[in-house]
C-alpha cells in the first residue's frame, strides 16, 4: 500500500489502513449477523469480501450492502467478492446470482435490489501469479480425498454439479431420477380389489414445518414388486419420492428461494396445500394413515394448554382442519443420513434404492448443495437447505424402526408396578399387558 499511495499508514491494533488521500481501509472478520454491528452507521464506498460462500445466510451480506453510500458524487459504490462452490452459502450464490445470467455478462440482480451485477468464472489456471500451477492442482486434488464433487467444485469451478456436497456420488441423475409422469403403483387387497385405500397402503408422507424456513411435504411410496421405469430397475422394497408441496418465498422473477420460508403461511393454508398434493395423486380423502404421516418432532411439541387436557401443538392445529400427523421418531440425524445415502447408492441395482421423481423439484435443487458439518462430518450442515431432505429422512427412519408399520392392534397397559393393589396380577409379555391372569405357582 505505501508503494501505491506513499504516506499511508497501517494501525495494527485497529487493523486499519489510513490512506494518504484521507480514505480508510478496515479489515474485518464477518461472522453471521452480529458482525454487522461492527460497521453499522458507517459510510462504505467499497466492500471487498473474500470467501463469500462461507456465509450460510445472505442476510449479513445484504445488511453490509445497506451501508454502501457516499457523499462524493464522483465515487460509485462497488461490491466485489470472491466465492467457491460447495461452501455453506453456495446455495444462495447459485440461486440468486450464478443461475440468473451467463458469466461475464452484466445483468440487473434482483437479489441486490435490481442493481447491475456480473459474475466471472475462474479456476486456478487463471491466476498468473502461481509459479507452479500443476503442482498446486495436484495438491488441491489430493485435499479432496478422491471426492469427485469437491474436485469439480474446487479445481474446475463448477457450480452445477449434481454429484456434489454431502451425498457425493451417491446422488446421480442417471440412477436416481424418475420421469415426471411416474404414478403410484396399484396393489390389490386380499379380495383382489383395487381401491383408493389399497393404493395408499404403501404410501407415506414426510414433512418439515416452518415459516421463517420453508415448509414442505413429500409423498413417498415403497415398491412391493420389481418394476422397470424409464429403463431403470426398481427392486422390491425401493422407495420413490413421487411428489411434493414446497412452500417458500418467491423472488421477483418468479423463482423460488429454497432456504427462505413464507412468514404469511398459516396452518389452514398449509393443510390446503397438502390436500392439493393428495388430489393430484388420486387421493380424495386423507386415506394415508396418520402413523405414516411423519412430521418433524417440533410439530408435536407441546406449546401450552388450551384447556384442561387440550395440549397446544401444531399437530392439533392441523387436526382441526382434517389432517392428522405423527411426530418423527427420536433418532440420530447421522444414522438417518447414512440410511438415505445407502439407498441412493443402491438405486438401479438389485437392492432396494431411493428414487426421486422430477416433480420433487426442491430435492433436486437442494440436495447437491447440502454439505457436511465441519464439526461433525457424519451430519449435514444445519444451515444448509435441508428441509425436503429432512422430510425424506423422517420417513425412512420411521419405516426402518418398524414402529409405524401395519400390525394387529394391541392394547398397551401400565407397568406392573403401577397396577392397583386390588387388581389381579396379569401377564406382562414383551411390554404388552395381556388380559389373562398370571398363573400362581
Amino acid at each position: 500500500m505505501p508503494v501505491l499511495m506513499p504516506g499511508s499508514k497501517y494501525y495494527k491494533a485497529k487493523r486499519q489502513w489510513k490512506l494518504s488521500n484521507g480514505g480508510t481501509i478496515r479489515l474485518i472478520h464477518m461472522d453471521a449477523n452480529d458482525a454487522f454491528n461492527k460497521i453499522q452507521g458507517e459510510d462504505l464506498s467499497h466492500i471487498f469480501w473474500d470467501e463469500l460462500g462461507q456465509e450460510a445466510d445472505p442476510q449479513v451480506v445484504l445488511r453490509a450492502r445497506s451501508s454502501m453510500r457516499t457523499t462524493d458524487p464522483t465515487v460509485v459504490p462497488k461490491f466485489i467478492a470472491t466465492a467457491n462452490p460447495l461452501g455453506p452459502g453456495s446455495w444462495w450464490i447459485r440461486d440468486y446470482i450464478v443461475t440468473k445470467a451467463m458469466p461475464n455478462r452484466i445483468f440487473n440482480c434482483e437479489f441486490f435490489g435490481a442493481q447491475p451485477a456480473v459474475w466471472v468464472k475462474s479456476t486456478l489456471r487463471d491466476n498468473p501469479y502461481l509459479s507452479n500451477p500443476d503442482q498446486y492442482e495436484q495438491e488441491l486434488r489430493a485435499s479432496c480425498f478422491g471426492d469427485e464433487s469437491k474436485i469439480a467444485a474446487e479445481v474446475l469451478g463448477e457450480w452445477g454439479q449434481v454429484t456434489a456436497g454431502f451425498f457425493g456420488s451417491c446422488l446421480s441423475i442417471e440412477r436416481c431420477m424418475l420421469p415426471r409422469d411416474f404414478q403410484i403403483p396399484w396393489y390389490p387387497d386380499k379380495s383382489g380389489s383395487f381401491t383408493e385405500k389399497t393404493k395408499a397402503h404403501w404410501c407415506w408422507i414426510g414433512g418439515d414445518w416452518g415459516t421463517a424456513s420453508p415448509a414442505c411435504v413429500v409423498l413417498m411410496s415403497q415398491i412391493q414388486e420389481p418394476m422397470t421405469i424409464a429403463g431403470k430397475h426398481l427392486a422390491r422394497g425401493s422407495w420413490v419420492c413421487i411428489d411434493e408441496e414446497y412452500v417458500c418465498s418467491i423472488q421477483p422473477d418468479g423463482s423460488k428461494e429454497w432456504n427462505r420460508g413464507d412468514r404469511s403461511l398459516t396452518a389452514p393454508q398449509f393443510v390446503e396445500r397438502v390436500k392439493k398434493l393428495y388430489k393430484r395423486n388420486g387421493f380424495q380423502n386423507w386415506v394415508i394413515p396418520p402413523r405414516r404421516v411423519i412430521m418433524d418432532s417440533a410439530v408435536t411439541a407441546q406449546l401450552g394448554f388450551g384447556g384442561h387436557s387440550d395440549p397446544v401443538t401444531l399437530s392439533t392445529e392441523f387436526k382441526k382442519y382434517g389432517w392428522q400427523v405423527t411426530g418423527s421418531p427420536k433418532s440420530s440425524r447421522a444414522v438417518g443420513w447414512q440410511l438415505m445415502k445407502s439407498l441412493l447408492w443402491q438405486a438401479g441395482s438389485d437392492e432396494p434404492g431411493l428414487y426421486i421423481s422430477e416433480r420433487c423439484e426442491s430435492l433436486w435443487a437442494t440436495l447437491p448443495y447440502c454439505i457436511s458439518d465441519d464439526r461433525n462430518p457424519e451430519d449435514m450442515e444445519k444451515a444448509a437447505p435441508d428441509h425436503s431432505a429432512d422430510a425424506v429422512r423422517y420417513v425412512l427412519t420411521a419405516a426402518n424402526q418398524g414402529q409405524h408399520s401395519y400390525r394387529q392392534s394391541q392394547r398397551s397397559g401400565a407397568h406392573p408396578l403401577m397396577w392397583s393393589n386390588e387388581e389381579k396380577r396379569r401377564r406382562y409379555v414383551g411390554g404388552v399387558r395381556t388380559y389373562k391372569p398370571m398363573p400362581i405357582r
